[in-house]
């Protein structure tokens, strides 16, 4: 029930609204040139799924992130299964996916937190620049 209230709440607030304001426009334009070749995004993030799910789904992308711990319909202040940040990213993406399945993997960054992330891909950009 908390749960819902909160997810609803912020559906109120209109992450599809607030949330581009915050990404910047050469990775939304990353995002769509992914999609039009056809690839699996995946946005993996250490944000609240809360918002960031919804937006997602609009794009029809998959999503990584944090989650909101609820016990007895209160928030606990944790979240479910740790932090999904610097390994943990890492880890949900191998729980989640068969990277052998994938001929390139590109990933994105831009925070020393996703430097492991980094590490799983055939392409690595960290702050919009190559990585070799």
């Amino acid at each position: 029930m908390a749960e819902e209230a909160l997810k609803n709440s912020f559906v109120q607030q209109s992450p599809n609204k607030v949330i581009p304001t915050c990404i910047r426009e050469n990775a939304l334009e990353r995002i769509l040139w992914h999609k039009q070749q056809g690839d699996q995004v995946v946005v993996v993030s250490a944000s609240l799924g809360v918002y960031l799910e919804s937006w997602c789904q609009s794009l029809n992308l998959d999503v990584i992130c944090n989650q909101l711990e609820i016990h007895n319909g209160v928030l606990t202040g944790h979240f479910i299964n740790g932090d999904c940040g610097y390994l943990e990213k890492v880890n949900r993406i191998k729980n989640k996916y068969d990277l052998t399945k994938y001929s390139t993997i590109y990933a994105y960054g831009d925070t020393p937190n996703d430097y492991p992330m980094l590490g799983l891909a055939h392409k690595k950009y960290y702050k919009w620049q190559e990585m070799h």
